[in-house]
């Protein structure tokens, strides 16, 4: 059964600017500390972290959101592609970042979940505070443990029972 996390965390800076990070190979390298390469284009592919990820651009919704495909050196072969949804929400210069990563194969959502806190969410809160003038909110590294899918399970057939009645007593 794949498995489901989801960080939120909050950077001083404009949803436009971390939505052109993103896709844009020398600044996404500069934002998280390692080589990437990226596209603006639907269907376009990207790697990040010295090849470590890879994926593909699924949607692209300017300054709003980003939806890709995604995986890391470390899926089985057999694994599909995860995805990662990137909701980015502007309130007074402040962007609320919602990453949500989904079919992330079985036993690893914990690690993704850390490694987005380590080794994205803190690194852009300090490349943007260095860009724009604010102080970095560090992420905890402590976060909740991944959601699992639900999977349906067979319905079962009912069957009756007893009830027994218990009899008052005075």
């Amino acid at each position: 059964m794949s498995e489901s996390i989801t960080v939120k965390f909050s950077i001083h800076a404009p949803a436009k600017a971390i939505y052109d990070a993103w896709l844009n190979g020398p600044e996404h390298s500069q934002m998280t500390g390692s080589k990437a390469t990226a596209s603006r284009l639907v269907g376009g592919t990207f790697t990040a972290w010295d090849g470590y990820i890879r994926g593909k651009n699924l949607l692209l919704l300017e300054n709003k959101k980003i939806v890709q495909s995604w995986r890391s050196s470390e899926f089985p072969e057999e694994a599909a592609d995860s995805v990662l949804s990137i909701q980015l929400v502007e309130r007074e210069g402040i962007t609320e970042v919602d990453l949500e990563h989904d079919d992330i194969p079985p036993g690893q959502g914990v690690q993704y979940q850390s490694g987005w806190i380590e080794f994205y969410a803190n690194p852009m809160q300090k490349y943007f505070a260095k860009k724009f003038g604010k102080k970095p909110v560090v992420v905890k590294k402590k976060a909740p443990p991944p959601v699992k899918k639900k999977v349906a399970t067979p319905k079962r057939k009912m069957t009756k029972t007893k009830i027994s009645k218990k009899k008052k007593v005075r």
